[in-house]
């Protein structure tokens, strides 16, 4: 089955927010996080339903080295990613907006 994979413009927003924190402290900081983002991501496209349910519809993976979780939701042969979240906000406030 191929798996195509979708980003809400927030989940981009909030990637591009964390790149540039990290790389604002250190340089290719911010390299290492998007790479690591990309090695979950590429393998929850080959593994959609291989991390735990949250909120009912969504699943989510935490990054190993950042503190920060993917939430996304899997249907038919979509992975939408919604959120890159960083871990030490409340989970309760994920979904709202800014």
């Amino acid at each position: 089955m191929s798996v195509k994979v979708r980003w809400r413009y927030r989940a981009v927003h909030e990637a591009q927010e964390a790149y540039d924190w990290y790389e604002a402290r250190s340089k290719g900081s911010g390299e290492r996080l998007i790479s690591e983002l990309d090695e979950h991501i590429d393998f929850l496209l080959k593994h959609p339903t291989g991390y735990p349910k949250w909120r009912s519809i969504f699943r989510k993976v935490t990054l190993k080295h950042f503190p920060y979780q993917v939430v996304y939701r899997f249907e038919k042969d979509t992975v939408t990613i919604f959120s890159i979240f960083h871990g030490s906000r409340d989970p309760k406030s994920w979904g709202r907006r800014h």
